[in-house]
This record gives C-alpha cells, sequence and structure tokens, in this order.
C-alpha cells in the first residue's frame, strides 16, 4: 500500500515537473523594431551632395561602387567592395561597432580603421530603403552634407 502511494506521488511530481517545464516562456526579444530593420546587407543606390546655386544633388555615386555592401549585425558594420574596386575616398572607414540612437534617430558608427566617430541621421529607414544624411568633416574649411541611399 506504502509502495503504491509513493508511486503515485512519484508520478504526479514528475508529471507537474514536465508540465512546468513544457509551459516555460520564450525570452522576449526587446530589440527595437528600427535596429531589426538595419541588421541586414545594403547595396548603395545614391551618394550626393547639394548642389550649389540649384534645387537638385550632385551625385558622388560611381561606377565601381554598383556592389558595394555595407552589413549591419551584431557583431559591428563592414563596408564591403563588391567585384568592381573603387578608392576609399568616399568610405575611408571600413567597419567598426554601430548603434542606434533612438532618440535622436540616428546610427553611430564608430570606425576602427581608421580610428572615427560618425554620425548618420536616419531620413528613411523601411524593409527595402536606408536613406542617411550626415556631415563630412574631413576638412574642415569644407563641411558638405552627403546623402546616402541604399537598398536591400
Amino acid at each position: 500500500m506504502k509502495k503504491t502511494n509513493i508511486l503515485k506521488m512519484l508520478a504526479m511530481v514528475l508529471g507537474c515537473t514536465a508540465v512546468f517545464i513544457a509551459c516555460s516562456k520564450d525570452p522576449v526579444d526587446t530589440t527595437p523594431g528600427k535596429v531589426k530593420k538595419l541588421m541586414n546587407d545594403w547595396k548603395i543606390t545614391a551618394i550626393s551632395v547639394p548642389k550649389a546655386g540649384t534645387e537638385t544633388d550632385s551625385s558622388l555615386l560611381k561606377t565601381c561602387m554598383a556592389d558595394d555592401i555595407i552589413r549591419f549585425n551584431a557583431a559591428g558594420f563592414d563596408f564591403m567592395d563588391g567585384t568592381n574596386k573603387c578608392d576609399t575616398s568616399i568610405f575611408y572607414y571600413s567597419k567598426g561597432s554601430w548603434a542606434y540612437d533612438l532618440a535622436a534617430d540616428s546610427i553611430k558608427l564608430g570606425a576602427t580603421n581608421p580610428t572615427k566617430y560618425r554620425s548618420w541621421k536616419v531620413i528613411t529607414l523601411n524593409d527595402s530603403i536606408l536613406k542617411v544624411k550626415f556631415i563630412d568633416s574631413l576638412d574642415p574649411a569644407k563641411k558638405l552634407t552627403k546623402t546616402i541611399s541604399f537598398k536591400h
């Protein structure tokens, strides 16, 4: 009689344990939607600067950039030249860390080669388009506002 009660009790404990384990919650993903959208490979489609005295911008996009990609992932960012290699006058930094500043709606880039900090103001970010603006200050006397568009 005691063995039967012990076996029933043991079976009930094992059954309850199995139910609790099976019902445990999956971890909640708290990654903001904009960060999730950004974490992809983005192909450069346009680079421009304002043209003085006109409403149109001057394009800085070169033919060799048509297959260039920037990758954002948990490990950082990486500019990748495609098969057509360009000079590095537009992107003189190639990889590093990044963070999305939700309050300022901007992407903060911390480049490692050369050591450089850059902030891109996000103009558009959706499932297929990323458009950013930033001040290029390589030459403090000639600060340019550049606009870069990407698709994914």
